[in-house]
């Protein structure tokens, strides 16, 4: 080393001068090298740049485990984030099926008064008819029953006429009542169907929607989540180019 030669010729000088005592017995000087060596300027120098290294390289391991801790929790906050986001959606969803039931809903019972009012009326005239041939019948049996003092055996065949004209009235108008029935079935069965399709082809389109957004959030949380290791590759190699620099210049010194 270039630098050592100065410091060589200054203890060869020191020995000469200090070699020989006023009192005439010679003494071995001893040289301190460290102190010597620690004393020069570069040397100065060289245990700053290996400090500012070692310090460099501690800040590097720190940064490193923020960025760890970084990752981690954002991680989290993104997990809860989609959660929530999920909840709202799923939230969103069944408050618009709900509606979109109501309104459907609607239009059915509207479309059932319409059927009801429509088989009303197409079977009046056969209620009307039925009541009118009964109701002559029934009244003369109560009559009979309420007016007429009669034996015990005689009322009950009386009752008993009374039960079988009403049973037969009965019949009929349940008869009536099915072909009622058959009425309203023809009308709202295809529009129960249309119904459901409508329903079910809602429902797709909005699932559809809400895939769409969280695959956005997801992507988006996704790019987020890159950009920190991104960054701390950048944040590294910087600090891993001054580290060099550094070591580079300290090995110089050291060679000089």
């Amino acid at each position: 080393m270039r630098w050592l030669t100065p410091i060589i010729l200054i203890v060869v000088l020191l020995t000469a001068a200090c070699g020989h005592d006023p009192g005439g017995k010679d003494k071995i000087a001893v040289i301190d090298w460290d102190k010597a060596f620690s004393a020069h300027p570069k040397q100065t120098v060289l245990k700053q740049g290996e400090a500012e290294l070692q310090k460099l390289l501690r800040y590097r391991e720190e940064q490193a485990e923020i960025a760890k801790t970084q990752i981690a929790g954002l991680t989290r906050l993104q997990q809860l984030k989609q959660n929530s986001k999920a909840n709202f959606m799923d939230a969103g969803f069944q408050t618009q099926m709900y509606a979109a039931e109501a309104k459907e809903r609607k239009k059915l019972l509207d479309a059932y008064d319409a059927a009801v009012k429509e088989a009303d009326a197409a079977l009046a005239e056969q209620e009307k008819e039925l009541e009118d041939a009964y109701q002559l019948k029934i009244l003369n049996f109560r009559l009979r029953l309420e007016a007429i003092k009669m034996r015990p055996a005689e009322r009950e065949v009386v009752q008993n006429e009374l039960n079988q004209v009403q049973s037969e009235r009965e019949q009929q108008r349940q008869q009536i009542l099915a072909a009622k029935n058959k009425i309203i079935g023809a009308k709202m069965e295809p529009l129960v169907v249309e119904t459901q399709a409508r329903l079910k082809q809602h429902a797709e389109q909005l699932q559809q929607e809400m895939q769409g957004d969280m695959s956005g959030v997801l992507s988006k949380d996704q790019s987020d989540l890159a950009k920190v290791p991104e960054a701390l590759t950048k944040a590294m190699a910087a600090i891993d180019k001054q580290a060099d620099k550094l070591q580079e210049s300290n090995e110089k010194l050291r060679a000089g």
